[in-house]
């Protein structure tokens, strides 16, 4: 199983937009893995997760082919993980796909649904709504819908991946797990766990994202369920401008992770 970030920021970017503080200077400066567009990735270039405004500018500059794209995964309906006007380009006349095309299925909340609801049509583009807990058969892959510590105002989801005996657990954005998150993920290894850590280096009382220590104590807790082991391959992801060091420095703070950067891929 190979998982490919395509986008490892939070809703502003990194460097954000308007933003001149220490941290985006750094980013304009240096570029490279310090900079970083909103949040998206994809398994094996088969199943997409998530889909902001800079998915298009994304599969450009990773060699991406979103013709044959056929199951994307919504974790929420915040603009830097779901921009659905972007699926009106999957239709004539903005796209030229063959008559006998397999639909574009996109998976999430009731709320994702809604908010795409004026492009879904049977054939092209459809949809399935997905309570916490379901367990669904996305092109192969199994994957099961957890509910997310964030958005209160919606269903936020994060997604455990099965397929061929590898497991990824794709958590974003979530605050830390809670013992319902725990209870389910206990004994069944992962290969790959992803974290949140939107907060950074920050030490904050902020509920809906984790930041260094939380993404620790993280993986000490599915150490102790059975649910991760010293192969287990962890990596921190989506990081605001407001909590993220330069990358150097991120990966002193986290040993034993990857830190993610736009382009990365790790295989399991």
């Amino acid at each position: 199983m190979k998982l490919r970030y395509l986008g490892t920021a939070a809703a502003e970017g990194v460097p954000a937009v308007f933003c001149p503080c220490p941290a985006c200077a750094h980013a304009r400066k240096v570029g490279g893995k310090e900079v970083r567009t909103r949040s998206g990735a994809i398994v094996d270039d088969a199943l997409k997760l998530d889909f902001p405004g800079d998915a298009y500018m994304q599969a450009l500059k990773w060699g991406l082919d979103y013709s044959k794209l056929q199951h994307v995964l919504i974790t929420h309906t915040h603009r830097d993980h779901f921009c659905p006007e972007e699926f009106e380009n999957r239709f004539k006349p903005f796209s030229q796909l063959p008559e006998d095309a397999a639909p574009l299925t996109v998976y999430g909340s009731a709320q994702a649904r809604e908010k795409l609801a004026a492009y879904l049509k049977d054939g092209v583009l459809e949809f399935v709504a997905l309570k916490p807990y379901d367990t669904v058969d996305a092109g192969g892959y199994r994957v099961t819908a957890l509910n997310a510590v964030h958005a209160f105002n919606e269903t936020a989801l994060f997604y455990r991946i099965e397929k061929d005996g590898k497991r990824l657990l794709y958590a974003h954005d979530t605050d830390e797990f809670t013992p319902e998150h725990l209870e389910f993920l206990k004994g069944a290894r992962l290969d790959i766990v992803s974290l949140d850590c939107t907060n950074g280096v920050l030490e904050c009382d902020y509920i809906g994202h984790m930041g260094i220590s939380d993404n620790l104590r993280m993986r000490e807790k599915l150490y102790e369920i059975g649910a991760a082991d010293e192969k287990t391959i962890f990596v921190a992801n989506h990081f605001s401008h407001n909590g993220v060091a330069p990358y150097d420095e991120m990966c002193r703070r986290l040993p034993g992770f990857i830190v993610s950067c736009d382009g990365l891929t790790v295989e399991a």
